[in-house]
């Protein structure tokens, strides 16, 4: 046990209780920092004489039934190995965020790539990165564009207002905004479209959250919003090779351009360019605009604005709507973005072009799809393909489960294990097209036998008609010929939910 004695004028005399050494220091004087120093030191020696040790916490060890799931898998609750076990069954688990995820996406041809990140999550924020790379995206695409000092930073728009708004309610353009200026920014919520206390991220960030999340088979989509000179693309191409390297990531543009001076830069990445919207998927998006807007109070301020905006692209992508699926164009285009290039189509253009991935294909070229007018209508698009005529990639708001679910049928049953508990019976159950994106949802119809469906909302799991016996009690009759009218009985015993059955047109 070591004791240290404090003298005024900052000299010390260590004791050696043990040994009853006394070792004197009269003769020398500490400065300040040398007390301190020496102080940590015994304090150190003080804390590993104490007679009772703290005793130590149990580290949880995972159930050896759940060992083979991703590090990412819930392992603890009530009936967890049950239900981890029933939802393997169908290639799936439960992730400690509480999303259901596919086990293996092996089936699923295609690159699947998060569209501005995390759909869940405020575009241009951390979580919409990190969410989609534990989603298990191929891929994830964000867009990038120049401040007026030439700062890249991860934003989509032109100009703030939508996904992101000046605490002043002002609106900017992203090229006239200073730095200190986009650092004033405040994210939208994707649900309620309140203003959170969060910032949008510059592209350096994004990159770095980017490489800590990503796993190798994931790399980083960039789309170029700016138009920037060559220097601007090395300083931006410069960043993605230190932060991510060179085979985490690939570019797409609308800017032939931009692409080309790439090109030069990096001739190893992949460059894909972006088709315009249809026109038709243009001015449907934009009549839907028209009626969004009436929902959001910052909006109906800039209502003219908006009018406007939507009035010029309409008018815009009409006088130069351009179409690359041809086979002349396409060889133009590889010609001069590379080898390692693409084009990426509205689905709508894709529809009415359906040969271009055959084109392509001949080429070497890839083929990506993304949609204007909202994933269902994307993905109803797609089922009408076969396998083979599917594009190379589609950039979506939609999950990897979804998608892989919808277009292969990645989560069969097996039906391999039989569960012990309720939850692990019920979703045993489950038809084939139970949405498990609505899980937790879906658990609040355990009881009445009911799932959520991915196409068509509640739906009852066994759909049997059950044989009604015929009445065979003759119905009393007064003395004037009229039946007696009596209660019918109800069954008050269904659980929560309430369940109303109303006859149909063959009064069934």
């Amino acid at each position: 046990m070591v004791i240290i004695v404090l003298h005024s004028s900052l000299r010390y005399k260590v004791h050696n209780i043990n040994s009853l050494y006394l070792l004197s220091m009269t003769s020398r004087t500490f400065t300040f920092a040398n007390y301190i120093a020496f102080a940590i030191v015994s304090l150190i020696a003080l804390s590993g004489c104490k007679s009772t040790p703290e005793p130590q916490k149990t580290a949880y060890v995972v159930p050896a039934a759940l060992s083979h799931l991703p590090l990412d898998a819930a392992n603890q609750g009530l009936d967890i190995v049950d239900i981890q076990l029933a939802l393997g069954d169908r290639n799936l688990y439960l992730a400690v965020n509480g999303n259901i995820k596919m086990l293996s996406t092996a089936q699923c041809q295609l690159d699947i790539s998060a569209h501005r990140g995390d759909f869940r999550q405020p575009e241009s924020s951390y979580n919409a990165i990190a969410g989609a790379l534990n989603d298990n995206y191929n891929s994830v695409e964000i867009d990038v564009m120049q401040l007026k000092d030439g700062t890249w930073v991860n934003h989509h728009d032109s100009q703030t207002g939508r996904a992101t708004v000046h605490y002043t309610g002002e609106r900017y353009k992203l090229e006239r905004m200073s730095r200190k200026q986009f650092g004033e920014l405040k994210l939208r919520d994707k649900d309620s479209n309140a203003l959170l206390n969060e910032r949008p991220i510059t592209a350096s960030e994004a990159f770095k959250i980017f490489a800590a999340y990503r796993m190798p088979n994931q790399k980083l989509n960039v789309e170029i919003k700016s138009d920037p000179s060559g220097q601007e693309l090395v300083e931006l191409d410069n960043m993605l090779r230190k932060y991510i390297g060179l085979s985490g990531y690939y570019y797409s543009a609308a800017d032939q351009d931009t692409l080309y001076k790439l090109r030069g830069i990096n001739p190893y990445t992949y460059l894909g360019f972006v088709q315009g919207g249809h026109p038709t998927s243009v001015e449907k998006l934009r009549n839907d605009l028209r009626k969004g807007v009436k929902n959001d109070a910052y909006y109906l301020d800039n209502h003219d604005d908006i009018e406007l905006a939507g009035r010029y692209g309409t008018k815009r992508y009409r006088s130069r709507y351009k179409d690359y699926t041809s086979s002349a164009a396409l060889a133009k285009l590889q010609k001069q973005l590379g080898n390692n290039s693409g084009l990426h189509l509205d689905i709508r253009s894709f529809m009415q072009n359906s040969s271009v991935k055959y084109r392509a294909d001949k080429l070497g070229m890839k083929v990506y799809t993304y949609s204007l007018n909202g994933t269902d209508y994307h993905q109803n698009q797609l089922l009408k393909l076969s396998k083979n005529k599917l594009p190379d990639g589609i950039i979506v708001d939609e999950t990897p489960y979804r998608i892989c679910q919808r277009l292969f049928t990645a989560s069969v049953p097996a039906k391999r294990y039989q569960p012990l508990s309720n939850v692990g019976r019920y979703i045993a159950s489950l038809p084939q097209d139970a949405d498990f994106d609505r899980f937790e949802e879906m658990l609040g119809y355990q009881k009445e036998g009911y799932y959520l469906s991915m196409a068509s909302g509640l739906k009852a799991i066994y759909t049997a008609k059950k044989t009604q016996a015929k009445k065979t009690t003759p119905t009393p009759l007064l003395e004037h010929g009229f039946p007696t009218i009596t209660d019918e009985k109800i069954d008050t015993h269904t659980g929560e939910t309430i369940i109303l059955t109303l006859p149909d047109s063959n009064n069934k």
